[in-house]
């Protein structure tokens, strides 16, 4: 009954769906005392942003739009606790969300409020893969209140067929070093093969989520995500390249993309910036060439020269 009626508040809360999955290999080395793992998912679908102007524009994938996640689904999980504190004021309790080795997808499966697609992300019913996911390890022995979710995706193929690297090599196998959120997130020189699939990708990649047929007429849900807060969809290219120091910590170093740090979201820009070839660019470019150091100045000659190469 407990996990039932946790399951209720955590609808109540604006979370969809909560199961238990028993501690693994993984939890267990990171949390000895772990009995349990209280895993839950947060859908975030954003509504679409029109485009109202020409100017250079990036794109940020649907989940780091708004604010960040991270902040949202912690506070949720913040909530779910001290309701198992209220019951059971003994509990020890740790939440979770993408920052620490917990395998959480495998989790979301065993705990059965998920399960797995082809492209290797985890779908719950009625939102698709529009989903974050977050946990709780508990001492409390909660393991039999729930099954594993068996079912799969379509099996269509579309995401191996569509992904712009060809990173899905197999139906659940992702090969990190092509695929392209990892790339826009990862330090040091991005492949120049690579370079021109970014297309004006800044943060993130949603290619093997929009051609996915479970994906489709899912709603925009849960408010916070609704926010109109920095990056939104579509950045201006030409502002990010050109950010300084002071801009970056006021506007975007506690946003859901400031992580990667200023040189990697600038790295990113110019990138993006020289595959849609619009020459409004190259004279910021030039400055980063200049002043920005030899990684930087790496990427914004590569930009300079693909946008000269157009014509412009």
């Amino acid at each position: 009954m407990f996990v039932t009626d946790l399951r209720e508040y955590a609808g109540s809360i604006g979370l969809c769906g909560l199961g238990v999955a028993p501690p693994t290999g993984e939890v267990i080395r990171t949390y000895p005392w772990a009995r349990s793992v209280i895993c839950t998912a947060l859908p975030y679908l954003p509504p679409e942003e029109p485009l109202n102007d020409n100017r250079p524009r990036g794109l940020v994938a649907r989940f780091a739009r708004s604010v960040d996640y991270h902040v949202v689904m912690n506070r949720k999980l913040l909530s779910l606790s001290q309701v198992i504190l209220s019951e059971c004021r003994n509990a020890r309790l740790e939440t979770c969300v993408d920052t620490s080795p917990l395998p959480e997808r495998m989790l979301a499966i065993l705990s059965g409020i998920a399960f797995r697609g082809w492209n290797a992300n985890v779908f719950v019913e009625g939102y698709g893969s529009w989903v974050v996911l977050g946990e709780i390890v508990t001492d409390l022995d909660l393991v039999t209140h729930s099954d594993p979710n068996l079912n799969t995706c379509a099996e269509c193929g579309e995401c191996l067929r569509k992904c712009p690297t060809g990173a899905i090599t197999e139906p659940y196998v992702v090969d990190k070093r092509r695929c392209l959120s990892a790339i826009t997130q990862r330090r040091g020189s991005i492949p120049t093969d690579l370079r021109p699939k970014l297309e004006n990708r800044i943060y993130g990649c949603d290619a093997c989520q929009e051609v996915c047929p479970l994906n489709k007429d899912i709603l925009p849900c849960t408010p916070e995500f609704a926010e109109r807060t920095f990056p939104g969809a579509h950045p201006d290219l030409l502002k990010l390249i050109s950010i300084t120091d002071e801009d970056f910590d006021k506007h975007v170093r506690r946003s859901s993309i400031g992580w990667i740090g200023r040189d990697r979201i600038r790295i990113n820009a110019a990138v993006a910036a020289g595959n849609l070839g619009n020459p409004e660019a190259i004279p910021v470019l030039v400055e980063l060439v200049r002043t920005g150091g030899p990684l930087l100045a790496e990427h914004a000659n590569w930009a300079i020269e693909v946008i000269k190469s157009r014509g412009h």
